[in-house]
């Protein structure tokens, strides 16, 4: 089968993750999503937890999402290699890391909430972000 001719068959590549469980997938795909705009430079549009748009600012190249554990991508584009090779350099250098911080916030998430309730620097964001909030409600008056 020769790849390059048959750019269809990249709908059925899928990379086995190994995450146990939704969350986890969740985190990946916001993880990898990010990853995209600010390593790559693209643009992104999440339309579930688990799978977002990628656009290159003219047009969307590709949907990129995960189902059981399994990192998949859907070609809107002409050329769907640049977006594999980019989710496996994503993969090659971010995998094990974006796996331990998930792990990390699951099994602290406790004192991280706790950490959070008592740092008054997190008070002062939230309430700075409330007092925006309600100034913008009020802003069609």
């Amino acid at each position: 089968m020769n790849l390059v001719d048959d750019g269809s068959s990249v709908d059925g590549f899928g990379i086995d993750l190994k995450l146990n469980s939704i969350e986890a997938e969740e985190f990946y795909c916001e993880a990898l999503r990010l990853w995209f705009e600010d390593s790559k430079g693209y643009h992104t549009l999440s339309t579930t937890n688990l799978e977002f748009m990628l656009n290159d600012g003219f047009n969307d190249i590709s949907i990129i999402y995960i189902e059981d554990s399994i990192l998949r991508m859907k070609s809107m584009g002409e050329d769907p290699y640049e977006t594999i090779i980019s989710m496996l350099e994503f993969i090659a250098s971010n995998h094990k890391k974006t796996i331990e911080v998930f792990n990390y916030l699951e099994e602290n998430e406790q004192e991280v909430l706790s950490w959070a309730a008592s740092n008054p620097a997190v008070d002062e964001a939230e309430k700075d972000s409330e007092i925006e909030s309600e100034e913008d409600s009020d802003g069609w008056i």
